[in-house]
Formats: structure tokens, C-alpha cells, sequence
């Protein structure tokens, strides 16, 4: 007999296989005809509430000890670091300049042909003079953008807006500025001071 001619399941096997199944469940049927059914068991409410209660505190209790454990290990870190280490170097403004002393800067700066340092300085030279006239507050953390903002209030910010933009583009975006530059840069600090 070849392996092709076995059959494991056939239609009449399966017939009879069903008929045996229920034969015997028949016979279970009358040979115990008075076994009750089951009762059906419904934990009471409070249960529920209770285990879900010991859940949210076995984890509340969970996250505290990882919480005390980590807050641990930081402090022993730290107590093993050196003092120098401990201490936060703040950092602090440039000291204050009046308009001046910046413009004397740009001289500076120009003397050399360093034509975007020179065009910093005139830029900071027309903040300060601002400041310095009660126009606008001159603060070390406002950006330019801060600055274009602010000078909107102003009767004529166009010369200022062109020294923040020159700044801008020299400083942030890294155009070369050239001697033109400068000399626009000069006469709208020049337009700011005859106010």
C-alpha cells in the first residue's frame, strides 16, 4: 500500500465520528439526569474596587521607591564631586559704554579696515544713544528682532533699521561688509544723533 492511498479523514468518518460524540453525550445525559448546573459566581462590587485601590498603591508606592532611589544616587554623585566643579560661572553684560566711547571703537575698527567690527560698533554706538535719551531701554539679552520691534514707535526708524539689519546680516548671517557699508552705517548713525 502506497502512502497516496491512506486517507486520514473521510466524509463517512467524520459522520460516524459525530454520531459516536453525541451517543455518548446522550448516555451521559440519562446515566446523570439530576446533576444541577453549575452556579454562576459574581464577585461582589467592593472586591474590584479593593484590588484596583492595591493596584494604584502598589504603584504609587513603585514610582516613589524609584524616585527615592534616583534622587539617592544624584546626591551621592554629587557629594563625590569636587567644590570647584559645584559652583555656576554666571555671565555677565560687557561693562557700559556711551555712544562715544563706541563710535571711538568704530574709528578704531576702521583704521584697521575691519569694516564689519566698525559697522558693530555704530550699531551699538545708536542703541546706546537711544538708551541714553530715554527712546528706547538698551538690554543686553533683547535680539534684534526685539530691537525691530521696539523702534517701530519711533517717529523715523528707518536709519536704525538699516544699521540692524547690517547688523544682522554681517554678525548672524556672515555677509562680508565692505567701506560702502560702513559710510551707510555712519550717516543713519549720523541721522539718529541730529534728532
Amino acid at each position: 500500500m502506497t502512502a497516496e492511498s491512506i486517507q486520514t479523514s473521510s466524509l463517512a468518518w467524520q459522520i460516524r465520528h459525530l454520531a459516536k460524540n453525541l451517543s455518548e453525550w446522550i448516555r451521559l445525559q440519562l446515566v446523570f439526569p439530576d446533576v444541577p448546573d453549575l452556579p454562576s459566581w459574581e464577585y461582589p462590587p467592593w472586591i474590584g474596587r479593593f484590588l484596583l485601590g492595591l493596584a494604584v498603591i502598589g504603584g504609587v508606592l513603585w514610582l516613589a521607591w524609584v524616585l527615592v532611589q534616583l534622587v539617592d544616587r544624584y546626591l551621592m554623585n554629587r557629594a563625590q564631586l569636587p567644590q570647584s566643579q559645584l559652583h555656576v560661572q554666571t555671565v555677565h553684560p560687557p561693562p557700559a559704554r556711551t555712544a562715544a566711547d563706541w563710535m571711538r571703537q568704530a574709528q578704531r575698527f576702521e583704521q584697521q579696515r575691519n569694516w564689519q567690527e566698525a559697522c558693530r560698533a555704530i550699531y551699538l554706538a545708536a542703541l546706546q544713544l537711544l538708551h541714553e535719551r530715554d527712546w528706547i531701554s538698551h538690554q543686553f539679552s533683547r535680539t534684534d528682532g526685539e530691537y525691530l520691534q521696539a523702534i517701530q514707535t519711533l517717529k523715523q526708524p528707518r536709519p536704525l533699521q538699516l544699521l540692524i539689519r547690517t547688523h544682522e546680516r554681517s554678525h548672524f548671517g556672515a555677509a562680508p561688509l565692505t567701506a560702502e557699508n560702513l559710510h551707510r552705517c555712519r550717516q543713519a548713525y549720523q541721522e539718529i544723533e541730529n534728532r
